[in-house]
């Protein structure tokens, strides 16, 4: 079985390219979601979560865990982001680990973990693939599909490690700056390359 992460930093794409991979019946699975799950099931996480961020306002009126004021707290305090990340990273890895045992008949299996160099799980996978976008067209992503002002955008960007130390890391690279075909064509090739 050969295990892939796939990573990108934000807006630059790496959903689109998970369906593709997923279109194609390979397994995948995705921290962000891991992440999400963690949030709304997992009582201990919420705990821990809820004593990170006492006397802030990060729940919604439904008593959830509201990921989006979270996202503002974060991003805006590196070191808030990192005691975060303690809670639920190694809850993610081991939730890849399981779904790799599940999964261990497969020929090929995918996961997606935006941060994959950051939190070096490099070690994980048997090959990496990183998914990247010019800034200023990850800019543009984030304010208009998003709706984040520019100062937010550049907030986000700027918090992961930048795309091209990663380029150095990465084993393959799709670059994603045109249409859709093209970034199609581009997953394709690399699926097959990844044997090589």
């Amino acid at each position: 079985m050969l295990k892939v992460g796939l990573t990108g930093n934000i807006a630059s794409g790496k959903s689109i390219v998970q369906s593709y991979i997923e279109k194609k019946g390979i397994p995948v699975i995705d921290a962000d979601w891991i992440c999400h799950r963690l949030m709304e099931e997992n009582e201990e996480v919420i705990e821990k979560v809820s004593k990170l961020f006492e006397g802030k306002d990060i729940f919604l009126d439904d008593g959830r865990l509201g990921r989006h004021k979270i996202g503002l707290i974060v991003f805006a305090d590196p070191e808030k982001m990192e005691a975060l990340e303690d809670i639920l990273h190694p809850l993610v890895e081991e939730r890849i680990k399981q779904f790799f045992e599940e999964n261990e008949d497969e020929e090929i299996v995918v996961a997606s973990v935006p941060l994959l160099f950051e939190e070096n799980m490099q070690n994980l996978f048997d090959r990496t693939i990183l998914v990247c976008a010019d800034k200023k067209i990850r800019l543009q992503r984030l304010m208009t599909r998003r709706g984040y002002p520019l100062e937010h955008a550049i907030e986000r960007i700027n918090a992961q490690v930048s795309q091209e130390e990663k380029r150095n890391l990465a084993d393959f690279i799709i670059e994603n700056n045109n249409n859709l075909i093209e970034l199609e064509t581009q997953v394709e090739k690399t699926l097959e390359r990844l044997w090589l």
